[in-house]
């Protein structure tokens, strides 16, 4: 089994999505229907050099949908190192996690995934998710927050537009 990551370079926010092969054809399936269809198309997608990204499916869905695809230098990590900081704390989380035969994984990669983007992380000060969605999470095992009344609905969206410029500004000054 593998994990396709993806990350998003102004937020830090990860999706990582197990799956059973690493075929051109796997890779674009996700990319389309975990990512482009449900968040839009990315501006640029960075990518190694593997064959499940570097082939026509993955440059004809760039082309369709708009967005530059970039291939990082071979054996140089560091072109992609934000997914690469996140591949060195998925591994150290999952081995705390993982049965002796390590098969079990990709059970733990979705709790594992939603730590690491509600978490404050000490570059921004602030959590990818928060960054990426202009507010705190709701967390699943916290008790429901008290209801927001707005006297207009375009007062929701003010108020969410002047927090994400708030921690977008927060982050940057701490980058």
């Amino acid at each position: 089994r593998y994990v396709l990551v993806i990350t998003d370079r102004l937020s830090g926010y990860v999706f990582a999505k197990a799956s059973p092969t690493n075929t051109a054809h796997d890779t674009a399936r996700i990319l389309m229907e975990e990512i482009i269809l449900v968040h839009g198309s990315p501006d640029t997608i960075i990518t190694d050099q593997g064959t499940h990204f570097k082939n026509e499916l993955l440059q004809a869905i760039s082309h369709l949908v708009g967005c530059k695809q970039i291939f990082s230098t071979p054996y140089h990590p560091q072109t992609n190192g934000q997914t690469e900081r996140w591949n060195s704390t998925f591994v150290t989380q999952i081995a705390k996690y993982c049965n002796t035969d390590l098969n079990n994984w990709d059970t733990f990669l979705p709790s594992i995934v939603y730590a690491y983007n509600n978490g404050i992380h000490s570059s921004t000060g602030i959590s990818p998710y928060q960054l990426a969605f202009g507010r705190r999470p709701r967390h699943p095992f916290n008790p429901h927050a008290t209801t927001f009344v707005f006297s207009k609905p375009h007062d929701y969206w003010t108020q969410v537009i002047q927090y994400r410029n708030a921690a977008l500004k927060q982050a940057k000054q701490h980058i």
